[in-house]
């Protein structure tokens, strides 16, 4: 996915002195999926790479619910570095308001020691700069 492109698009669709508002995972929180490694003890030999580039792709689903997991459609998904994220919305003539990281817990995630002390989550609050 080029995020350059996307957030071309996003400022283009805002009118000046508009605003985005983004929520979304936080890079870190991607670490504590194995690479394919199902059942195996989350180590940092088996974190996925935080400058990998590219999709990651996937069969397994999880309910988050009842924790059962189950064999879904291949999905892809992408994890872009904070730099490339910050970087793609100020190339496009946005402006970064605010933002805050969280630590939210994940659901049934007991595999994983110590995930309070990363971030999870993160919301970015950008505006157009009026020209």
């Amino acid at each position: 996915m080029d995020l350059i492109h996307y957030f071309k698009i996003v400022s283009k669709l805002l009118k000046p002195n508009g605003k985005v508002l983004i929520y979304e995972i936080h890079p870190f929180a991607y670490f504590f999926e194995p690479s394919n490694d199902l059942g195996k003890e989350p180590t940092l030999d088996n974190f996925l790479s935080y400058f990998k580039k590219g999709a990651y792709s996937y069969k397994n689903g999880l309910d988050y619910v009842g924790g059962e997991a189950y064999q879904a459609k291949e999905c892809n998904w992408y994890m872009h570095k904070i730099s490339d994220i910050l970087n793609a919305i100020v190339c496009n003539g946005l402006e970064i308001e605010r933002t805050e990281e969280y630590n939210l817990e994940m659901a049934n995630n007991e595999d994983v020691k110590n995930i309070e002390k990363f971030p999870l989550s993160y919301i970015m609050k950008c505006g157009k700069k009026n020209r």
